[in-house]
């Protein structure tokens, strides 16, 4: 989304909507047919992502895997959609607090379900941890991931996963569970 690219490198309060216009190849005013302002653009960005995440989770908790399956395949999905949605991610972390109340906490509310996921599926493989240390695991595992939005490593994409995988189990106190390609396919 150009809105998203250009936020990531100016900040998105630097921009104007004749800038995305321009980025995205159509006049400025031509952003409104779709937008009635850079707010929506915003919201609709969160949105997209923020769906896409709870789409996979969805999916990824349906397939039956095991609980170590299910929290590897969680994590390695949120580290595609940070590299794939590098930018959006970077700009709705870096203006989340400029949206209206209203939408600031639809949003936290779809991240809290999202969250919910991982803490379910990492208590039962973590009894030694009482509530608030596996929310916390959680947290700082997502917080890993997520850090590559502020940070350009320069790693290769597929070796930065590798590491962000690890980094992120390391964080929740688990392996990462092998996941055979029978239960790839129920994901599909």
């Amino acid at each position: 989304m150009a809105a998203a690219a250009l936020g990531a490198q100016r900040g998105f309060d630097a921009i104007s909507m004749a800038d995305i216009g321009a980025e995205a190849g159509i006049v400025g005013s031509g952003v409104y047919r779709h937008f009635d302002s850079k707010t929506a653009i915003l919201v609709a960005m969160a949105d997209r992502v923020m769906d896409r995440l709870m789409g996979r989770s969805a999916q990824i908790i349906a397939a039956g895997l095991d609980e170590g399956q299910a929290l590897t395949m969680l994590a390695r999905d949120h580290i595609a959609v940070a590299q794939t949605h590098r930018d959006a991610l970077a700009v709705y972390h870096r203006e989340v607090r400029t949206l209206p109340e209203d939408e600031r906490r639809r949003l936290s509310r779809l991240q809290r379900h999202y969250i919910e996921e991982w803490v379910h599926l990492l208590a039962p493989l973590r009894p030694d941890l009482a509530d608030g240390e596996v929310r916390l695991a959680v947290h700082a595992a997502i917080g890993a991931i997520q850090s590559t939005l502020f940070f350009r490593s320069g790693l290769a994409g597929e070796r930065l996963s590798e590491l962000l995988e690890e980094m992120a189990h390391g964080c929740l106190g688990t392996m990462p569970a092998p996941v055979s390609e029978l239960a790839l396919t129920k994901l599909c």
